[in-house]
């Protein structure tokens, strides 16, 4: 039978024990808990514009005189470059529900955004190619987990945590990137192209 001062002493050893343990283990669950914020985050914006792009493309192969600019941004509710235009919008009230505009629900999107209606905005790029007598939006959104998405300094930094303590396992970044959503859908209607 252990003694009391025994007892106590092998007491503070467990402690001293599972402190050590929850130290080595810390790292890993933040990494579980930034990875989970991270992508899940992604598959929202993701979501959010696909919507988007789906619903943009359905009213735009509704709509007449897609070959006039001026249809196009009000149809788009967005310049190309993602200046707010047209608040009633498909795509404007998509994208204001989530949150994805300069003020939350109203504004502009974030620099480095584009809204193209093909393939009248096309820039002869081989992703802006369209079939004929199709009509596509595309939504292309900077994403940026913490900090800056409408920020116009270029320097925001990645987030990436290290793996082991002495650097050796190297960082597991968190990349900034650009979204892309797009949505390919047959014209309702003849539409003349440029």
């Amino acid at each position: 039978m252990l003694s009391r001062r025994q007892k106590n002493r092998l007491h503070r050893a467990n402690r001293g024990q599972s402190m050590v343990e929850f130290a080595l283990a810390i790292p890993l669950l933040l990494l579980v808990l930034l990875a989970i914020v991270y992508f899940g985050r992604v598959f929202f914006v993701s979501q959010v514009l696909l919507h988007a792009a789906q619903e943009g493309a359905r009213i735009a192969s509704r709509t007449p005189g897609l070959n006039d600019a001026a249809t196009r941004d009000m149809v788009r509710g967005f310049s190309v470059s993602g200046a707010g235009i047209n608040q009633n919008s498909v795509i404007f009230a998509d994208l204001a529900s989530g949150r994805l505009l300069s003020q939350g629900v109203s504004g502009d999107l974030p620099p480095g955004s584009k809204v193209k209606i093909l393939p009248w905005d096309a820039d002869g790029s081989a992703s802006d190619m369209v079939p004929p007598g199709t009509i596509a939006v595309r939504i292309q959104y900077p994403f940026h987990l913490a900090g800056g998405t409408f920020d116009t300094t270029d320097g925001a930094a990645p987030i990436a945590i290290a793996t082991s303590i002495d650097g050796s396992g190297g960082p597991v970044p968190f990349t900034n990137f650009t979204i892309s959503q797009q949505a390919t859908v047959s014209q309702e209607i003849y539409q003349e192209e440029n």
